[in-house]
């Protein structure tokens, strides 16, 4: 770590929770989120849940959907999408819909972002008008982490970069281009993940934890966007780390 007063993302890091196992994390996880929403819809009648793509989350997903909790109170969205047809095997949609929402989980209400079709400021349009939806402020969100540092769809050296950290913006989300296939994408902004009660960043690998240690001692959220997320005092973000 770099000298001096520690950060906020300094200090979220040091409070990291370490687990022996993937498994172990996922399950950790898993009844914490449980235990967030059961109070979301015991204090407001309902809760709202975003969730991430790709491979990481999946195992979060097949403990969730095995939680007794009242599913048909909770709205489920996305923290970002792969612009690609709902039915696409790289849909986060459809890993939601394959993973999460099935036995009593299928009774969510799910609300996808992508909008197939339209051009990408309908799209950034669409995107809005479903975490409309959802009540907020958002009660959990699952964040992941890529090896490059980007969180969500917030990539380094994209030119939709700015837009998507500004904290002034009114924007809930914008269209990106991620640095592989598929490469257009749609990710809510930083300002709108931190409308939010409770936020997890999910990490698995030591790779991926070194990458992490090198964002907080680089205090560089345009080269590490996962810095922005972790180097804000709105939020709280809970890491959950497991090599």
């Amino acid at each position: 770590m770099g000298r001096g007063a520690a950060t906020p993302a300094m200090q979220t890091l040091e409070a990291a929770q370490r687990f022996a196992s993937p498994a172990q994390a996922a399950g950790a996880l898993a009844q914490r989120v449980g235990e967030v929403i059961r109070y979301g819809v015991k204090a407001r009648g309902r809760a709202s849940l975003l969730v991430p793509g790709g491979r990481t989350p999946m195992p979060v997903f097949e403990r969730l959907r095995t939680l007794t909790l009242p599913w048909d109170q909770v709205y489920v969205s996305l923290t970002d999408e792969r612009r690609v047809p709902p039915d696409d095997e790289r849909s986060n949609a459809r890993l939601v819909r394959t993973h999460l929402l099935q036995e009593d989980a299928a009774s969510a209400h799910f609300y996808p972002l992508h909008r197939e079709g339209v051009g990408s400021r309908a799209d950034e349009a669409a995107c809005g008008a479903a975490l409309g939806l959802l009540p907020r402020p958002f009660d959990a969100v699952i964040l992941g982490m890529g090896s490059d540092g980007h969180t969500a769809s917030i990539f380094p050296n994209d030119p939709a970069l700015p837009r998507a950290l500004d904290p002034a913006t009114d924007s809930r989300c914008v269209a990106t281009r991620a640095p592989d296939d598929p490469r257009e994408r749609l990710t809510l902004t930083l300002n709108t993940l931190l409308q939010s009660r409770w936020i997890a960043l999910h990490v698995t690998g030591t790779a991926k934890w070194a990458t992490l240690r090198e964002a907080v001692d680089s205090g560089d959220p345009r080269q590490f966007p996962v810095h922005a997320l972790l180097n804000q005092r709105h939020v709280p973000v809970h890491v959950y780390y497991s090599p």
